[in-house]
């Protein structure tokens, strides 16, 4: 028969197991998140880079 000391250090680590797979699983879903967001602001500054190019254009032959 284990001590009560083991059960409380058994205990405790699947506890910080848990805390563990809880923090992974956030920092993934923000890098997700990030990702997304990311792509969403490269499409933004393409569509400015082509509204730039345009204006420089119409610009020259004025």
């Amino acid at each position: 028969m284990q001590t009560p000391s083991g059960w409380i250090s058994i205990i405790l680590g699947l506890i910080i197991l848990v805390v563990l797979g809880f923090a992974f699983y956030q920092v993934n879903k923000t890098m997700n998140d990030f990702k997304v967001e990311l792509e969403r602001l490269k499409g933004v500054l393409e569509e400015t880079r082509k509204n730039t190019e345009e204006v420089k254009r119409k610009l020259e032959e004025v």
